[in-house]
């Protein structure tokens, strides 16, 4: 199969991987990324596309580009893949509180013109039929994963001698740093050292938090770190944090640390949101604690911190789930099975 793969950032993970992904299934990929600015981006891809179209047997675009989906429409009569991971409307609206008619009709019109749609799991999906009336039948579910030459198992790591714990990702609403860093300061008598690794919208909230409250357990990195040292930082920790806010859109994402964890074979404390627990389960492959409790949190992390048999099994559990289940070549075959069943 030939594929000819177009975004607007390639470099993000969800396309990375994919792309890493399919050429490890032995895929032939052309990667076109619509740079630039205004009108003259557009014109600059449609120019390139044309000039390649006739050699690939479908288009795929990529995350995050909805725009592109609706303009690809009016150029091709190939088969239109969009790999969208999740909707503007879940990532702006629900999480940010943009505008609603805009990112709806963004999306509304990429879902109903592309002929198959990949999300990131059951529950987008479920969401995206019942807010945009797309026909269940033309979307899959396609785990992200990670990317597993930058994110690894290394025992050559050692952990850090006093227990650790990491909060890795955006400072977005449904994260919930907040409810890490209450846990930290609840802590903050114990031998247990919190550490976040963060920025993004909510980056100014959390450091006036952190400053009002002065947790002495906490360390707060907030700026972008080589993805070694990003790794290495992960690695030498006991056990990583997930999702833990109480926030609607906790029930239709999993993020991307989930795998990150998993292939690094750090077990992994998340709040008992629904999109996560379509792959994992509590006491096997993660522990789960209710979301926005904070004083529940640091129970579990007190309590865990004394089971180091558990936290072994965990993260063995997890690690070998995600080799057979979610490694790039393992997920972008099961993509090219369900692309091949024209679903």
């Amino acid at each position: 199969m030939k594929i000819c793969y177009v975004s607007f950032v390639l470099s993000n993970p969800r396309d990375q991987i994919t792309l890493r992904g399919l050429r490890g299934n032995g895929v032939t990929v052309k990667e076109i990324s619509c740079t630039g600015k205004g009108l003259n981006k557009y014109l600059k891809l449609i120019k390139e596309f044309h000039a390649c179209e006739k050699e690939y047997d479908l288009v795929m675009v990529g995350y995050a580009s909805s725009v592109l989906v609706s303009v690809l429409r009016f150029f091709t009569r190939k088969k239109i893949v969009y790999n969208a991971l999740a909707t503007f409307y879940d990532s702006m609206v629900i999480s940010r509180g943009k505008s609603l008619i805009l990112y709806w009709l963004i999306d509304a019109l990429a879902f109903n013109l592309a002929d198959q749609i990949f999300l990131e799991c059951q529950a987008q999906k479920d969401l995206v039929v019942k807010i945009f009336k797309i026909n269940h039948d033309k979307i899959s579910v396609h785990f992200v994963g990670t990317d597993d030459k930058q994110f690894y198992f290394d025992p050559a790591v050692p952990k850090l001698k006093q227990f650790t714990v990491v909060f890795r990702g955006m400072f977005l609403p449904e994260a919930g740093a907040d409810v890490v860093i209450l846990a930290a300061k609840e802590l903050e008598t114990t031998d247990i050292r919190v550490r976040i690794i963060g920025r993004g919208f909510l980056k100014s909230e959390i450091e006036k938090m952190v400053e009002k409250l002065k947790p002495a357990n906490l360390e707060l990195i907030t700026e972008t770190l080589p993805i070694e040292t990003l790794r290495n930082k992960m690695l030498e920790c006991h056990l990583s944090l997930g999702q833990l806010a109480i926030h609607p859109r906790v029930h239709t994402t999993i993020p991307h640390k989930v795998f990150e964890s998993m292939a690094m074979k750090l077990p992994y404390l998340t709040g008992d949101n629904k999109g996560i627990m379509e792959i994992l389960y509590d006491g096997q492959t993660c522990f789960a604690v209710p979301s926005g409790d904070y004083r529940k949190l640091a129970s579990k992390i007190l309590e865990l911190k004394d089971n180091q048999t558990e936290l072994d099994s965990v993260a063995e559990n997890a690690y070998q789930l995600y080799r057979r289940e979610f490694t790039p070549r393992i997920l972008a075959q099961k993509m090219l099975e369900e692309m091949g069943s024209g679903k």
